[in-house]
């Protein structure tokens, strides 16, 4: 990039003159990107996105391989680049050069620009959908040391707002907009996101999840036959096909049920003496409670937890409808409630850290691979998270990661015998920063560990 003459017009008062330029010198914002690298080495999960894409160009003149394509589209969403516009300025930045295998000298090299990037995208097909999706749910599997004795999976929907002329962008009367309605199940310890399937606008939240379940459930056994499954996921998914599914299929489940007027009638009891003990002690009441229940859509009764809350502004019960044995206070608080932080806090990080709410293309295919690509970039970034364990950002949310470790500034010298990328002397995370480095290249793949 050349060096430009004009000077930035600050004003305020320094102690010497100020003048701040951009500089011709061969620098990136985004050096922190090298670990994402290190990590996509380990995991490989572009290099399999790759692998399920047919390559129909003319090989002649192609400059720019699958992989590198799709490698650079993640590496851009795990930036913060989530536009296929971005490309063309960051086709000329010497770190994504180096991590998509390109020699960052300046102007020479130049990585995909948008419309390459485009084509790539609008040209994907209902095929490599499927095997994109088998991808995933094979990685998974494949990088498990041993058979895991249980697998809790969360399952919930969120909404994706959309405001153009997108395919099956459709009004959905709960959130009052037109919307996407995308469904994740992911698995809870790690946070791996098994299956991220893109829905019409105006989809209910259970609706389309019944034949993916059915594959999730025989995909899984297959592979661990003796493995304990449990599901779990709020009252959208209390439907009567996915239980029974659950039940055919020996998966144990627990979903919110929505309250009835038969509900209210068996809970009155229950909520009186939660109310006689909050006037009581003046502090919040909580009592727990199980019957049976059939509702009309069932063919037989089947295990409801109440439970009675009294607040200060009246009276809180809510349901659960489950098959699991244990005590039913324990299964409310030290089970269910614990997806807030394993299925809601993993939709906010994709929302809030990958923008996988960005699905502006004009076809729902070419959408539901821009999620698959979101997909990928979170996974990469779930295994810098793992990385990190132990440190200042062991726990630290997607964007966190982004603007500590990946939005570091560096300068990039190339000579005859090596690449040079010096970072800033006085980076405030460069313990970490080493310490992840050291348990990347261990090549062992700490997402699943």
């Amino acid at each position: 990039m050349k060096e430009s003459s004009e000077k930035l017009p600050f004003n305020f008062k320094t102690k010497k003159t100020l003048e701040v330029k951009f500089s011709g010198l061969d620098l990136s914002l985004d050096a922190g990107l090298l670990l994402i690298k290190q990590a996509e080495d380990n995991l490989k999960v572009g290099q399999g996105i790759s692998n399920c894409l047919e390559d129909n160009r003319e090989q002649h003149k192609v400059k720019h391989s699958l992989f590198q394509l799709v490698s650079q589209r993640i590496y851009q969403i795990a930036a913060g680049y989530e536009d296929t516009n971005d490309s063309n300025y960051l086709r000329h930045d010497p770190i994504f050069k180096i991590i998509c295998d390109k020699v960052p000298e300046m102007g020479a090299e130049l990585l995909a620009s948008q419309p390459t990037m485009s084509r790539l995208e609008n040209g994907i097909t209902k095929q490599e959908i499927k095997r994109i999706r088998r991808f995933f749910v094979d990685k998974f599997l494949q990088n498990h040391l041993s058979n895991p004795e249980q697998i809790v999976l969360d399952i919930d929907g969120f909404d994706a707002y959309t405001h153009g002329h997108q395919q099956l962008s459709l009004f959905h009367g709960y959130y009052g907009h037109q919307i996407y309605f995308p469904v994740l199940v992911n698995e809870a310890k790690s946070g791996y996101p098994l299956i991220l399937h893109l829905r019409p606008g105006n989809s209910h939240a259970g609706k389309g999840v019944l034949g993916l379940l059915r594959w999730l459930f025989w995909r899984l056994r297959k592979a661990w036959p003796d493995v304990k499954i449990i599901l779990r996921g709020d009252g959208g998914f209390s439907l009567p096909e996915i239980i029974n599914l659950c039940e055919q299929k020996n998966v144990k489940y627990v979903f919110g049920f929505s309250s009835n007027a038969v509900l209210k009638r068996k809970i009155n009891y229950l909520l009186d003496l939660a109310r006689l003990q909050y006037f009581r002690t003046k502090e919040k009441a909580r009592l727990f409670d199980d019957v049976y229940y059939a509702a009309k859509s069932w063919k037989k009764p089947r295990r409801l937890i109440m439970k009675a809350e009294w607040l200060e502004k009246g009276a809180n019960p809510r349901f659960l409808v489950t098959n699991l044995e244990a005590d039913a206070q324990e299964i409310y608080d030290n089970f269910y409630v614990q997806r807030g932080a394993t299925s809601e806090h993993r939709i906010k990080e994709l929302k809030l850290g990958i923008n996988a709410d960005r699905l502006s293309c004009h076809k729902f295919i070419v959408n539901q691979f821009r999620l698959f690509l979101c997909q990928a970039a979170y996974i990469l970034m779930l295994e810098l998270r793992a990385s990190a364990e132990g440190t200042r950002l062991g726990k630290a949310q997607v964007s966190r990661l982004r603007e500590t470790i990946i939005k570091i500034a560096a300068k990039v010298t190339v000579s005859v015998r090596r690449t040079l990328v010096e970072l800033a002397a006085h980076c405030p995370f460069r313990e970490e920063i080493l310490c992840i480095i050291q348990r990347l290249s261990s090549g062992k793949q700490l997402i699943f560990s």
